[in-house]
């Protein structure tokens, strides 16, 4: 049986992922690779060619070389999370549909909801994702989500109001305290996600929403072309990217088409120590493909997501205007 990573080994890998993605580099400007700061020049909110090939510079940034967070440089403008995470039933695959593959943080569980637990616990406590900040919330169960208005997931798990700046234990308890079933209402989730995002700019960071699934729609308005929509006018509106993650279950194909209306950036099959990036879809893609939720590859894309989308480097994301 595949065991999850123990905490502190996720921990510590998260550092050497981030850092690794940090500093990688690029020969191809077209899409994210790396997120090097050597790549051409790009506009903040656009993504139509990929990771840094856009022209224009990113709105607030006073050096297309400098980056957000901890790493130095003339610009600062971390990164604001809205992370929507799918507890469908079947997230407790293989070791069992629903609370069979239930776990806390950890445990070795081989379920797809408990690797993803531990990989983004670790992520969120490490020093890697320092200054940045995160909300967390769940999709799917008992919820009776509102279809038209993204109720209750227009307001995070935790905290309660905006974000929490990294690195934070305090997602650990939810974590733990949820356990997967249900089914998979993206249109909710996704209208959440959009509302919570909009109404939750800081001045001078970077607002990005991250979906997390390893299904495909199941519950509300389930057409495709109707959820890359709803991704499509909120960046139209607000220049807000939306990243999407699959995992084993989903159909990439579809959360490929969903990504594209999120506008994140493009990358390749294979980043840092992340194969197979976009599973069966031809690369590059937009979406993530993290498989079973291994902690090694989830950490790997979501330090990726970080480095693609900081405000202060060509083709980053929209840094928000200071009131």
């Amino acid at each position: 049986m595949r065991r999850a990573l123990g905490l502190t080994t996720i921990t510590a890998l998260s550092v050497t992922v981030a850092v690794a993605v940090a500093c990688g580099s690029s020969d191809d400007d077209s899409k994210f690779d790396g997120a090097s700061s050597g790549a051409s020049s790009g506009a903040s909110g656009s993504s139509s060619g990929g990771f840094g090939s856009s022209s224009g510079g990113a709105s607030g940034a006073t050096s297309s070389g400098a980056s957000s967070g901890s790493s130095g440089g003339n610009c600062f403008a971390p990164v604001d999370m809205y992370i929507m995470f799918d507890k469908s039933g079947s997230m407790g695959d293989p070791a069992g549909n629903g609370s069979p593959g239930d776990c806390n943080i950890g445990d070795t569980v081989n379920s797809k909801w408990c690797h993803a637990i531990n990989a983004l616990s670790g992520y969120l406590n490490s020093a890697a994702a320092k200054d940045q900040g995160a909300a967390l919330q769940f999709f799917s169960g008992p919820d009776k989500p509102d279809c038209d208005t993204g109720s209750p997931y227009d307001k995070p798990a935790t905290p309660a109001t905006s974000y929490t700046t990294l690195p934070s234990n305090a997602f650990d308890s939810v974590l733990n305290a949820k356990t997967p079933g249900g089914g998979t209402p993206m249109e909710a989730a996704l209208r959440g996600l959009t509302k919570f995002t909009a109404a939750n700019r800081r001045g001078g960071r970077v607002t990005i929403g991250i979906f997390v699934t390893d299904g495909d729609p199941q519950g509300c308005d389930e057409d495709l072309g109707h959820l890359s929509d709803i991704l499509q006018a909120h960046y139209a509106a607000t220049t807000i990217r939306t990243y999407v993650i699959g995992m084993n279950g989903a159909t990439f194909s579809n959360l490929e088409q969903i990504a594209k209306g999120g506008n994140a950036p493009t990358h390749d099959a294979t980043v840092g120590s992340l194969t197979n990036a976009c599973g069966d879809v031809t690369a590059p893609c937009r979406f993530w493909n993290v498989g079973d939720g291994d902690p090694a590859g989830f950490i790997q894309a979501l330090a990726a997501i970080q480095q693609s989308a900081d405000g202060c480097k060509p083709g980053g994301g929209t840094i928000n205007p200071v009131n």
